[in-house]
């Protein structure tokens, strides 16, 4: 017999001394359950590896829209693979004894929206009721709430009922609720007894200590539906990865209150600028390092010292591309006022271009921008940064790392890759002893990466016999 259980995580106090009341709550999470449950579906797909292995992905999903549109939670997708890498999406129904395989297609991710798409393609489909989320539900300390996970293959999926209680509201950067207990599958709905679907699970990182000494923690959170929505009504299309509106200013500061006094800002708050990329929204627009943002569109930015940064970027990636907004800045003493047009986000690492060495055990890719961020490295800074290695390989025995970034191969600059490939490609024609590679590791070590060549015997040729021992 298959298990057929609920499972309900909060305690509730009551539930002993009031059986009436418990029997009308357990009423209401059984209602909930069978009105969400249909909706639910076993996703799975595979991930290819660089070197060809195979990892299989198992999780639920949810029915959101026509067509069989199924969403997932974005962090189950790998963020630095390309789509073509990501293989075979099926979706599973489960209805009393009988199981139904179904093909579908990847659409993509939204990053901002924590959600991935994908939608059922089997012509043998049959159409599956969509769970409708609501929008702008407010929640208050103490209402339950019941989220969703599944068992394993081996109690083919069975969905399991948690009920929780919101324990927290933060309303910024956006409103999300904590609760005090473990919600369930990442991505899956978050219902109200009264069976409105008000948002999903998400995942948040909080400082949990100060800014000056911050303590970070990734928390599930209750994600509300107005941030998933836009993606439920114009999903992602061929796998891509949703590029939002991108302002060009990657190195924000919030302005201390200390700060605040010295330039006598009063009880305003901003943010100071730091980075700006050349060519970008930002720079087009004038906006200058140590410029203060005050205001975005007129309105004031607001928050707490460690949410303002946070605050404002998100405000920036909830506008359309395209948009032109108004920042007020303070510089040198006065307030003026820059006109911004919003463009997209730059290239993602999933979005770069790739290439496989497979007789080395290598795999490099075009640097992004966010990689240049992320080491601190100029604009201009030039390389390609290797995305994976095989166990055992040539590349592994030599002790090259992932995130490396290769400049030189045989003393020969590789700053872009295309120019990587006709090096590489060469050098192997040569079929030389060793291949030194100069590379940046980290932020600002250079390392002389030596890889030891094991050249199989050319084709129709056997290889060189040892000569026989000598006798003695």
């Amino acid at each position: 017999m298959h298990l057929r259980t609920f499972v309900l995580l909060a305690a509730l106090a009551s539930a002993a001394a009031a059986p009436a009341a418990s029997d009308s709550v357990a009423e209401q999470i059984r209602s909930v359950y069978q009105k969400v449950v249909p909706s639910t579906v076993v996703v799975s797909y595979t991930v290819q590896r660089d070197d060809g292995a195979r990892a299989s992905v198992q999780l639920l999903g949810t029915v959101v829209g026509p067509g069989n549109l199924v969403m997932i939670a974005g962090a189950a997708v790998p963020s630095q693979l390309p789509a073509s890498q990501l293989k075979d999406f099926k979706v599973t129904l489960i209805k009393g004894d009988e199981t139904q395989v179904l093909a579908a297609e990847y659409l993509g991710r939204d990053e901002d929206a924590q959600v991935a798409m994908l939608r059922v393609t089997d012509p043998k489909a049959p159409a599956l009721p969509a769970l409708a989320f609501e929008k702008g539900v407010e929640l208050g300390i103490g209402d339950p709430v019941v989220t969703f996970a599944s068992l394993g293959e081996p109690d083919r999926y069975e969905r399991v009922g948690r009920l929780a209680r919101v324990a927290a509201r933060m309303d910024q950067p956006v409103t999300t609720y904590l609760t005090g207990e473990s919600l369930g599958s990442p991505g899956t709905p978050v219902v109200t007894l009264d069976g409105r679907a008000v948002g999903i699970v998400g995942l948040v990182r909080v400082n949990r200590a100060t800014t000056a000494q911050p303590n970070w923690a990734t928390l599930e959170i209750i994600w509300p539906a107005e941030r998933f929505q836009e993606a439920v009504r114009d999903p992602p299309r061929g796998g891509a990865t949703v590029h939002h509106a991108w302002l060009g200013a990657p190195t924000l500061t919030p302005v201390s209150r200390d700060l605040a006094d010295y330039f006598k800002l009063g009880d305003r708050r901003g943010v100071v600028v730091g980075q700006i990329i050349e060519k970008g929204p930002a720079d087009k627009a004038g906006l200058k390092p140590e410029d203060i943002i005050l205001a975005l569109d007129g309105k004031d930015l607001k928050g707490t010292e460690g949410q303002l940064v946070e605050n404002f970027n998100n405000d920036i990636a909830r506008l359309k591309v395209g948009r032109t907004v108004t920042l007020t800045v303070w510089r040198s003493g006065k307030t003026l006022d820059l006109k911004v047009t919003l463009e997209p986000e730059p290239k993602t690492a999933a979005e770069a271009e790739r290439h496989r060495i497979a007789q080395v055990g290598l795999t490099v890719r075009e640097m992004v921008l966010s990689d240049r961020l992320s080491r601190e490295l100029a604009a201009a800074e030039t390389g390609v940064l290797v995305a994976y290695i095989s166990a055992a390989s040539w590349a592994s025995d030599a002790g090259m790392r992932v995130e490396d970034v290769i400049k030189k191969v045989q003393d020969q600059d590789t700053p872009t890759l295309a120019e990587f490939r006709r090096v590489f490609d060469a050098e192997v024609k040569k079929r030389p002893k060793e291949i030194v590679l100069f590379v940046l590791r980290g932020k600002k070590d250079t390392q002389l990466v030596r890889i030891e060549t094991r050249w199989a015997a050319p084709p129709g040729k056997a290889p060189a016999e040892s000569p026989p021992p000598e006798k003695k």
